[in-house]
């Protein structure tokens, strides 16, 4: 069976692939069973910082000093898109030089690597395959560390909320953030800038941490 998304798929930016991941371009895509340690399409995944990238080592020094129930532990963020029949997890992420993706990991990688978290309990698959199809190729946003910092210290300081530039581009949290707002359960209000301690918090309030 041809893959619909391969159009899609030839969009995507493969250029300095990650050596843990692998871009998909060919799978009978959003099968409705859920295998693989428990993951299903639509869980959250927080990914585990390392202390070997310097930028999300401040931004995380700078963050923790303004929320201090965050513990730091992760920075990238992507959500589950489906699970293959051999137990890969198939995810979609938006990284820095590359935009929206769809990328395989074996399940084995992300051991200790990845938290996950269970926000929508029964996702609508159709919904989930018709955003993905929607979001993959867009853009990484980069300008938005500028607006979000901005917006945060103009809250914290005048304690008003500059809004939000909404411009189809995505940093790996807002393709999150957009993904449960398109599927009908959003974790923020859409004015704000995404933070991942405000979406962490809103998640252990009101959602659950599968491991």
């Amino acid at each position: 069976m041809a893959n619909p998304y391969n159009n899609i798929l030839q969009r995507i930016r493969t250029k300095n692939q990650p050596t843990w991941g692998k871009s998909k371009s060919n799978h009978d895509l959003l099968s409705d069973h859920t295998i693989g340690h428990g993951l299903k399409p639509g869980d959250i995944l927080l990914f585990k910082r390392h202390q070997g990238n310097i930028t999300s080592g401040i931004l995380t020094r700078f963050l923790k000093r303004m929320y201090r129930f965050w513990d730091g532990w992760g920075w990238h963020m992507a959500y589950v898109y489906d699970i293959s029949i051999d137990g890969s997890i198939i995810v979609a992420e938006s990284k820095i030089g590359q935009g929206a993706q769809i990328i395989e990991y074996n399940s084995g990688d992300l051991l200790g690597e990845v938290r996950v978290y269970r926000w929508i309990d029964t996702p609508n698959l159709a919904e989930l395959k018709n955003f993905t199809q929607i979001h993959m190729g867009c853009t990484y946003d980069l300008a938005c560390y500028f607006w979000t910092g901005l917006q945060l210290l103009i809250k914290k300081f005048l304690g008003y909320t500059i809004p939000r530039i909404h411009n189809n581009k995505y940093t790996c949290w807002g393709l999150v953030c957009e993904m449960v707002q398109f599927m009908g359960k959003p974790l923020q209000p859409i004015e704000r800038y995404p933070l991942i301690p405000e979406i962490v918090e809103v998640i252990n309030r009101n959602g659950y941490r599968l491991y």
